[in-house]
């Protein structure tokens, strides 16, 4: 902290994200490099693709969102919801636009004509998709209703007329009519002259399927519709079922389905669940199909293409109309995804990217790539090893012509030999020397060897490390030395044993976890903390010192070793751990920096949830940030999510992110959490149970009952008691005080001093930020 007249400065946390450059590009898509928040979205510049054989290039203007790209964003879609698709796993299937290149083999469309139609990442200024996919716009359309039409009419198509065989005079039931597949349904059923019965949420949104013409309309969100639909038909029930609802609801649709019936399934969530509803109903020739336009595309493109001519006719023909669709510029898209996510719409949400270009992210301006004469020599301290090895390996890619690598054990230090082939191979002189750094008498040795035999040493990058994790409390001598000596006493001697050779680069890997902290390193943190402050010294001397704290490395070193921490520090920092590659590409433009830079993929929303010193003034700025944007929408999102869901597909749902919450707290994968085992079995304590609580009442914006804590419950018997908190009328407001003061007189024996003040300073600094806002 830096005190002068009138004022106080400290070090304040920065994400680079906030400088990075913004645009206006001819080519870019829509994407998120994190999934689970609807501000993760972002344009980035696209490149151009050649557009094959059988290929069309189309200049995109008009976009129909569907609850699948919603699904997709916040990460509720298993990877096999994806692979088979035609979209695969992009953001975007539907579209309209005007050709701009064809492939050779393409006789049916040319440059000019308005089409619509699939295509992956559709959300892009320019999609290349097969010419079977595309269909000419009907003359005095406008893009934004073709959009409406693809998805939704080849759906409901292919359901009612393909595999339905639907008959005049027969009943449907179509679940969700006011939705775009229910809405282009009911069309569909009344031209076929079905006797229509639909559901819908609302009461608006019943009024609604009334006035487009539905016969009998029912309350999706009560299973009573069954019992209504028998009333209504004096038990006789109806031909075919459009179903999109899941859980109980599927048996009771069944219950309504007459002999010869058919059943339509749209939903995906039970068939990733696998749920089982018996055989006992399929005795009455009983027909059950699985729905997905997006594999029909892909595993029958014939079959597709014919029935997206035949439904094209009928709009030709006047049967159909496109949907009612609200629209959103690109620059909105966010508010396009949360409209669909919170179900505020009726019909169908198009984003239009025909008018102004979106602001689009350039990234920080890229670093050229750093060259160095092939005569010069660079020590790298740890260089046989792990992420060592790749810096030395980056050394050799950027022109580096003589490598000394130190190591504990030199040419015994398993993969040396083929590191060394390696490194020759690329006409690098390497000599590999066993040498402890902590050691000044060796390391004098190892300088005095490698001046024997290779030019002056030009650069100097210390990767050495060692690691010892244990809490603070468990720290001793032993351990932080064996920690601090490595890192802080190599270093000392690397800068007291070079000071009178032509040193051009003298690098430190220091870690982020000065910046953040992490609970465990106490010392390692310390000997980064240590080589940080060497790096100033360094440069207030005149001398050279580059300090870069690294993130995670994913694919070098210690990780690569140890997966369960990897996945843990995923998990915590919100980001997937760097690549050694990408994390070396930016040390171009660290070379030479003053400052000391950290560089890791993470979320501040989700990192700072783990950090006590979250709240401190060198994380203003990050936590100025997630203020200005509103609170936590994991939260917010859920609950506007959740509206429309049944009972069971609430507590399903609530019941994974409580999982979700309960492996973040524990460092364990999701999969390895029984949802039906108690959390005190699973190693949940008492310090424990209030980061779950508090993180819950976050993420759901309820207060989460305090009893249930000290019963350790399990995973689904909290996420029972959220639910019940979510469907409440009124809220109950918060008392953070009296959760941590109940905990503590039930467990106060089984808790240190230290751990009761921890958890009061927690919880009281959460409700004072409440009160704040």
């Amino acid at each position: 902290i830096m005190l002068g007249d009138g004022t106080r400065h400290s070090l304040v946390l920065v994400e680079e994200s906030d400088a990075v450059a913004h645009g206006r590009v001819e080519r870019f898509r829509l994407d998120f490099h994190v999934p689970g928040r609807l501000r993760n979205l972002l344009w980035l510049p696209d490149t151009e693709r050649e557009p094959g054989a059988d290929l069309v290039e189309v200049r995109t203007m008009a976009v129909g969102l569907n609850f699948r790209d919603v699904m997709y964003l916040m990460g509720l879609l298993p990877d096999e919801a994806l692979e088979k698709g035609f979209a695969g796993p992009t953001l975007g299937l539907e579209f309209a636009g005007v050709v701009t290149r064809v492939g050779s083999a393409v006789d049916s469309l040319k440059p000019g004509d308005h089409v619509m139609g699939f295509g992956p990442a559709c959300f892009s200024s320019h999609v290349v998709t097969p010419a079977h996919a595309l269909m000419p716009m009907p003359e005095g359309w406008t893009f934004e209703a073709a959009a409406t039409v693809p998805t939704v009419f080849l759906t409901s198509y292919y359901a009612l007329k393909h595999l339905a065989d639907l008959q005049p005079g027969e009943r449907v039931l179509i679940h969700g009519g006011a939705g775009g597949v229910g809405m282009s349904a009911i069309q569909l059923a009344r031209h076929l002259g079905a006797e229509v019965f639909a559901t819908a949420g609302s009461d608006v949104k019943r009024d609604l399927v009334r006035l487009l013409g539905a016969d009998h309309v029912f309350d999706s969100r009560s299973l009573s519709f069954a019992d209504d639909i028998l009333a209504v038909t004096d038990g006789q029930g109806v031909d075919v079922v459009l179903n999109s609802l899941s859980g109980e609801a599927v048996r009771r649709n069944l219950r309504v389905l007459k002999p010869f019936g058919r059943f339509l399934e749209l939903g995906k969530r039970d068939f990733f669940e696998n749920t089982h509803i018996g055989l006992r109903p399929f005795k009455d020739n009983i027909s059950y199909f699985g729905i997905d336009a997006d594999q029909l595309l892909t595993g029958r493109p014939r079959l597709a293409a014919r029935l997206l001519d035949e439904v094209m006719g009928l709009f030709r023909a006047g049967v159909l109309t496109p949907l009612p669709y609200s629209v959103f510029p690109a620059e909105r898209v966010v508010d396009a995804f949360r409209c669909m996510q919170q179900a505020r719409h009726m019909g169908k949400i198009v984003v239009s990217l025909g008018g102004t270009p979106p602001h689009v992210r350039l990234g920080a301006p890229a670093s050229k790539p750093v060259r160095f004469a092939h005569d010069d020599t660079w020590l790298v301290t740890g260089g046989l090893a792990g992420f060592g090895l790749e810096s030395a390996r980056w050394l050799a890619a950027r022109g580096v012509g003589n490598l000394v690598l130190l190591s504990r054990r030199g040419l015994a230090a398993p993969g040396a030999p083929e590191a060394l082939g390696e490194l020759a191979a690329l006409g690098v002189k390497t000599l590999a020397l066993a040498c402890d750094v902590t050691d000044a008498a060796s390391l004098a040795e190892a300088l005095r060897q490698a001046a024997a035999e290779l030019p002056p040493v030009r650069g100097v990058l210390h990767a050495a490390m060692v690691l010892d994790d244990r809490l603070i409390a468990n720290l001793d001598a032993v351990s932080m030395s064996a920690v601090l000596r490595p890192k802080l006493l190599g270093a000392w001697n690397l800068h007291g044993l070079t000071r009178d050779l032509p040193i051009e680069h003298f690098v430190l890997y220091s870690s982020i976890t000065t910046s953040i902290g992490n609970p465990g390193q106490a010392n390692y943190v310390a000997a980064n903390a240590g080589l940080e402050a060497l790096a100033q010294l360094r440069r207030q001397a005149g001398l050279p010192a580059t300090c870069v704290g690294w993130g995670p490395i994913g694919d070098a070193g210690y990780l690569t070793r140890n997966t369960a921490v990897r996945d843990s520090l995923a998990q915590r920092l919100g980001g997937a751990p760097l690549m050694a590659a990408e994390a070396l590409a930016r040390l171009d433009g660290k070379l030479g920096s003053d400052s000391v830079d950290a560089v890791a993929n993470m979320d501040w929303g989700v990192l700072s949830r783990f950090l006590p010193s979250a709240e401190g003034s060198r994380f203003a700025v990050l936590n100025r940030r997630r203020t200005d944007a509103g609170k936590d929408d994991a939260g917010l999102d859920f609950r506007a999510l959740a509206a429309e869901k049944s009972a069971e597909e609430l507590t399903e749902m609530v019941r994974s992110l409580v999982l979700q919450e309960v492996a973040q707290i524990l460092s364990l994968s999701v999969e390895r959490i029984d949802p039906e085992r108690p959390l005190h079995d699973l190693g949940m304590d008492s310090l424990m149970a209030v980061e779950l609580a508090l993180g819950l009442e976050k993420r759901f914006g309820v207060q989460f009952p305090v009893m249930l804590l000290n019963e350790s419950p399990s995973s689904s018997r909290v996420a029972g008691r959220i639910v019940e908190r979510l469907t409440e009328s009124k809220e109950s407001g918060h008392d953070e005080s009296a959760l941590v003061g109940d905990i503590v007189r039930r467990h106060g024996e089984q808790m240190s001093a230290e751990d009761m003040e921890h958890m009061a300073r927690n919880a009281g600094a959460v409700h004072g930020r409440e009160e704040r806002a």
